[in-house]
């Protein structure tokens, strides 16, 4: 039986991680292209910049649902003690050293302040020291947002026992829902915010982004769909589940319908008629769309049973 613990671990981490990416996207373009302040990085960097606390925090939660998959602490613990490395050992030292740095780049950020008092006074104070340690931890926990967020789609197709799974296509579609969920995430996050400055605007110039990457994560799920139905048994038979079998509901409603139809259509009509609720409401169904994905997945894998993993085989 697929456990939804691991769903859980697969979604929060993809939505902090994607979140992050964002966010950190948006800091060093400004960072790096001081023409790009007064543009569209400037408008939406009041929302974005929140996924640089929203992104370890959600990651944060999915290590908790790891831990409770594998029912005791101590199994948690043997995850960065093995001695032959796994690409699961490597997500959870990723996942520990993302949010380390992360972590380390907000205290050192709080530390340095702001730059009102001028270049002079930072060299003075050793602000400047701190600067550099909070650009350096924050590269750094980019680089491993984005291995989070690849890492679960690669871990997942890389067995030929999970036929359904193993093809290029998953961690594609993978890699797209964890971006739309952080952009998602962040736009809920800014629906409790909008008494901040400019906040409203930030939102509306995100929401052809976030059309964006609806489209792509429903035309990357349709291709592998399509392929995975024209590779043959036991792939067509899992399709066959989810679009017409017992997982009928939880596909077509859960991560069609309301994973990628509502929130589309809430983002084409908002553009042109503002509703900061709708836009909230809109955002919260993709989330929940992205949970209904790899639940839907998982369950629509034939011997899913992580206890047959070659190289999970520690976990007994």
């Amino acid at each position: 039986m697929v456990s939804a613990y691991i769903a859980l671990y697969l979604f929060f981490a993809g939505a902090g991680a994607g979140a992050f990416l964002i966010g950190s996207a948006v800091d060093i373009v400004l960072r790096f292209r001081p023409a790009c302040a007064r543009g569209w990085f400037a408008r939406v960097s009041v929302v974005t910049d929140a996924g640089l606390v929203l992104g370890p925090l959600l990651v944060a939660v999915s290590a908790l649902f790891l831990v409770l998959d594998l029912g005791v602490p101590e199994r948690a613990f043997r995850l960065f003690l093995v001695s032959t490395p796994s690409l699961l050992s490597m997500g959870a030292w990723s996942i520990a050293a993302f949010c380390a740095s992360a972590g380390a780049a907000l205290v050192l950020g709080a530390l340095a302040g702001d730059d009102e008092d001028g270049l002079d006074h930072e060299r003075g104070s050793g602000r400047v020291v701190l600067r550099v340690g909070e650009l350096a931890c924050s590269l750094v926990a980019t680089g491993l947002a984005l291995f989070v967020v690849v890492y679960a789609g690669v871990f997942l197709s890389m067995y030929p026992s999970l036929p359904f799974l193993h093809t290029f296509w998953i961690p594609v579609l993978f890699v797209a829902s964890a971006l739309a969920c952080g952009l998602a995430a962040l736009m809920v996050a800014a629906f409790f915010r909008q008494e901040a400055p400019d906040m409203p605007a930030a939102v509306d110039s995100l929401l052809a982004l976030d059309a964006v990457l609806i489209a792509v994560e429903a035309v990357a799920l349709g291709v592998f769909l399509v392929s995975s139905y024209a590779s043959g048994a036991p792939s067509s038979a899992a399709v066959q589940l989810l679009v017409g079998g017992k997982l009928f509901c939880l596909f077509w409603v859960g991560v069609v319908f309301v994973g990628l139809v509502v929130p589309f259509s809430v983002d084409v009509v908002c553009r042109r008629l503002p509703a900061p609720v709708a836009v909230a409401l809109g955002a919260a169904c993709t989330l929940v769309g992205g949970l209904c994905l790899r639940m839907a997945l998982l369950m629509a894998t034939e011997r899913f049973n992580l206890a047959f993993m070659s190289a999970l085989g520690f976990w007994n």
